[in-house]
């Protein structure tokens, strides 16, 4: 039953993306400029980190197979929080930043949450290691 609701989610999720996607596809450029169209896309990828992001603490592992549930927990609520918030900035970069530089401004800050996020997961993992 888990497994289906996961799977109904996510095939409901890439039905949205690619609904959107297309949308914003048919309205331009009748109805949309070719800048927010664009703008649009990378708002609507930004959603889709964040969403995604969100899930990343709620999924649960048997803890009979962590050696440190408590740490793994933390390590997943860290990662998914930085993801969020890299995903809410890619969003604002998509949006607010001046079209040449939107992209590098989306990707620097979603890099950042990125590595923020693998850091954190890999000390949790050595400070198990070691404990």
């Amino acid at each position: 039953m888990k497994h289906t609701v996961s799977l109904r989610r996510s095939l409901l999720a890439a039905a949205a993306i690619l609904g959107g996607a297309a949308a914003l596809r048919w309205a331009t450029p009748d109805l949309l400029s070719v800048e927010w169209a664009q703008r649009l896309t990378g708002a609507l990828l930004g959603i889709v980190v964040v969403f995604y992001a969100n899930v990343i603490p709620k999924s649960l592992t048997s803890l009979a197979r962590l050696r440190s549930p408590q740490a793994e927990q933390a390590a997943r609520r860290f990662a998914g929080w930085s993801l969020v918030l890299g995903g809410l900035g890619y969003m604002l970069a998509m949006l607010l930043a001046p079209l040449a530089w939107m992209h590098l401004a989306g990707g620097a800050v979603l890099a950042v949450a990125l590595l923020a996020a693998v850091l954190r997961c890999l000390g949790a993992r050595d400070a198990v290691v070691r404990g």
